[in-house]
């Protein structure tokens, strides 16, 4: 399309994002997109109100630039996945047994297979 054919809106927006592309460029700054799942969500933006953050951007830059500045061994402890722990109650146990023993006596197995009741 023609720089003539451009409406006036269209030509001051491409001047806007030529600027800021020159200042990005001058700052060093690039785009670099992040996925993660919805469910951090409502987490993310808890956290961000917790500790004061208005800019989300600032919650993924602070523990990267942490990372980055760690040494090797801490940097490897910071970006271990840490998993919480659960324990299985007795109910559920109960409930996970009697799952498993229905499933055998709804699909008995073969005569060659080894299968070890508990008492």
């Amino acid at each position: 399309m023609a720089e003539e054919e451009l409406t006036a809106e269209a030509k001051k927006q491409r001047r806007k994002r030529e600027k800021e592309a020159t200042k990005n460029t001058a700052l060093g700054v690039e785009k670099f997109t992040v996925e993660v799942a919805g469910v951090f969500k409502s987490d993310l933006k808890r956290l961000m109100k917790q500790h004061g953050f208005n800019n989300q951007q600032e919650v993924f830059q602070n523990p990267l630039r942490n990372v980055i500045a760690a040494d090797f061994e801490t940097a490897a402890q910071m970006l271990k996945c840490v998993t919480t722990p659960f324990v299985v109650t007795e109910k559920v146990s109960k409930l996970l047994r009697a799952a498993g023993m229905k499933s055998l006596e709804d699909d008995p197995p073969e005569p060659d297979d080894e299968i070890e009741r508990p008492a």
